[in-house]
C-alpha cells in the first residue's frame, strides 16, 4: 500500500493539533526537498554528490575513510564516487600535511559555489513564502519555529522531554 503525502506514521499519542502539524510539516518538507533536488538536478548533481558536498561544506575536508563511512560503502566504492566528483571539478584530494598516508577530500571553488547557489535558492524561496505572510503570522511562526528548534535541541542532547 502506498502512502499519500498527508499520511504520517504516528504513535497514536499525538493530539489532533500535533497530528495536523505533522501533516502540514510533512507536506511542506517534501515539497521543499523536491524543489531543492530539482535545483540540484539542473546542476547535474546526484543525491550522493549533494550529500557529500553538504557534509564537506559543513565540516571541512575529510579523509577518504570517512567518506566511505558516510555513504555506507567500502573504500573502492567511495573512491569511485570521489573520482567522478573530481572529474567534474566538485572536489579535490590532498594529502594530509600531518600524515601523508591520509587523503583528504575537500570542495573546490566550483563545488563550494554549487552548494552556496543551492542554499541561496532555498533561502530565496523561503523568503518569498514568508513575505506572503502578514506581520502577525510571521511573528506567530517565528515563536513556533523557535520552540520547535529548542525541542529538537533537547532531542539531540538525548533529553526526550522538551
Amino acid at each position: 500500500m502506498t502512502r499519500t503525502i498527508n499520511e504520517t506514521r504516528t504513535t497514536g499519542q499525538e493530539s489532533g493539533t500535533a497530528r495536523a502539524l505533522l501533516d502540514e510539516l510533512t507536506e511542506l518538507v517534501v515539497g521543499e526537498r523536491t524543489a531543492y533536488m530539482t535545483h540540484a538536478h539542473q546542476r547535474s548533481l546526484s543525491l550522493a554528490h549533494m550529500f557529500l558536498m553538504a557534509k564537506i561544506h559543513a565540516h571541512g575536508p575529510m579523509p577518504m575513510t570517512r567518506v566511505a563511512e558516510l555513504i555506507g560503502s567500502g573504500l573502492p566504492t567511495a573512491t569511485g564516487l570521489i573520482n567522478r566528483m573530481e572529474e567534474r571539478g566538485l572536489v579535490r584530494r590532498d594529502h594530509d600535511t600531518r600524515d601523508r598516508r591520509v587523503v583528504l577530500v575537500s570542495l573546490t571553488d566550483r563545488g563550494a559555489a554549487d552548494i552556496a547557489a543551492l542554499n541561496d535558492a532555498r533561502r530565496q524561496r523561503l523568503c518569498a513564502a514568508i513575505e506572503q505572510l502578514s506581520g502577525k503570522d510571521q511573528a506567530v511562526l517565528l515563536t513556533g519555529i523557535r520552540a520547535l528548534r529548542v525541542a529538537f535541541q533537547h532531542l539531540n542532547e538525548g533529553d526526550s522531554t522538551p
